[in-house]
């Protein structure tokens, strides 16, 4: 409900009770506003530890739910909701969608703003804490605010949402604040930058989509897609590479230099990866096995260029997924080095370690020649 009234929207109807809005604004994009709430759809229970006070029949109580932080010019206040740990317990059970934060944002600086200038930030925290935590999450419904607090703006859509699960494919573990804050920061600065903005984005997509999304053979192939890409920006546009030099180092080669140059290791892990390491070895034309990078892409070859009817790759139980784990390595890792990151991370190859084991990015503990 805004000041002039209910507004008509045009929407889906799927049924007599139920529909869908899409894409669509209430009010006047260059409205001044004062601040602007914002409703998060499965969220983790981030670590907050800001102690707020609520009151439930008759009696107060506290908790540490709130999270204050700062992105480029915007100040951002995330609360999450006092029952957040019961709802999560329904969330892990039902697969399903539910209100677990709501955010607040102003200016630092206290000065007005429209709604029109929010886009890149929200799509900074849809994007960015989607791939903190391996599912899409969403910033849903913006409602902006004057300064004499009567709602003059408000933004409804069907943004890209997850239903809500335990455990997952996060390599950020949810209660490192300090580095979620300086991943959001690096991709901030990514997203408003005309240069990076669409190359971000499609690889921020791809690298969430690529945990979730059908087959494992369909989740390597998005995987590759985006690697591709990724070496494109950055060995020909930003290194200006010629064709050939391009070229020469083929796809695995590529993709072997891109993790060089970030210090990752490309070997492959035999203790966690025991299959992978057999296939290497069966492969190899010398005494030592393929390394990562040549393996993944011997594998990824077999699955979308096949020699003959008949070429193999599941002879090896569980191969296919161990192809999957560890290119989506390459790729969070990649993405995280072009972005300038230098927090923590934690491994997505599967069992192994505590619940929040994480090691710095390489790049941040090799010293420089």
């Amino acid at each position: 409900m805004l000041p002039t009234g209910a507004q008509d929207l045009a929407g889906l109807q799927r049924n007599s009770t139920e529909g869908s809005v899409r894409g669509q604004t209430v009010g006047d994009d260059t409205a001044p506003l004062h601040r602007v709430l914002v409703h998060w759809i499965n969220l983790p229970r981030i670590h907050s530890p800001t102690v707020l006070y609520s009151e439930r029949g008759g009696s107060k109580f506290w908790f540490t739910g709130r999270w204050r932080f700062e992105l480029g010019p915007w100040h951002l206040t995330l609360d999450a909701r006092e029952d957040h740990s019961r709802v999560w317990e329904i969330l892990g059970r039902d697969q399903n969608f539910v209100m677990t934060h709501v955010m607040e944002i102003v200016r630092t600086d206290g000065q007005k703003f429209t709604g029109a200038e929010l886009e890149l930030l929200l799509q900074t925290l849809h994007f960015g804490m989607s791939f903190a935590f391996g599912r899409w999450v969403c910033p849903a419904v913006p409602v902006g605010y004057d300064p004499s607090d009567v709602i003059r703006w408000q933004q409804w859509g069907d943004l890209f949402c997850e239903p809500g699960h335990k455990g997952g494919l996060a390599w950020l573990y949810y209660s490192y604040t300090h580095h979620l804050h300086e991943l959001l920061s690096c991709v901030y600065a990514a997203f408003t930058d005309p240069d990076r903005t669409n190359t971000i984005r499609l690889l921020l997509a791809m690298a969430t989509e690529a945990n979730n999304t059908g087959r494992v053979e369909q989740r390597t192939t998005t995987v590759f897609s985006a690697l591709e890409l990724l070496s494109w920006v950055e060995l020909k546009l930003t290194r200006q590479f010629s064709n050939n030099q391009y070229k020469t180092p083929n796809t695995d080669g590529r993709i072997r230099l891109l993790l060089q140059d970030a210090s990752v290791d490309t070997a492959i892990d035999a203790r966690r990866q025991p299959v992978l390491m057999r296939f290497a070895t069966d492969e190899s034309t010398t005494d030592a096995p393929l390394d990562g990078p040549a393996t993944v892409n011997k594998v990824r070859n077999r699955i979308v260029h096949p020699n003959s009817p008949h070429d193999e790759i599941y002879h090896l139980k569980g191969l296919a997924t161990d192809v999957w784990l560890l290119s989506r390595q390459y790729l969070n890792l990649l993405i995280l080095h072009w972005l300038g990151y230098k927090g923590s991370y934690q491994s997505v190859l599967g069992p192994g370690g505590w619940v929040g084991d994480s090691d710095p990015v390489p790049w941040s503990t090799t010293p420089k020649a």
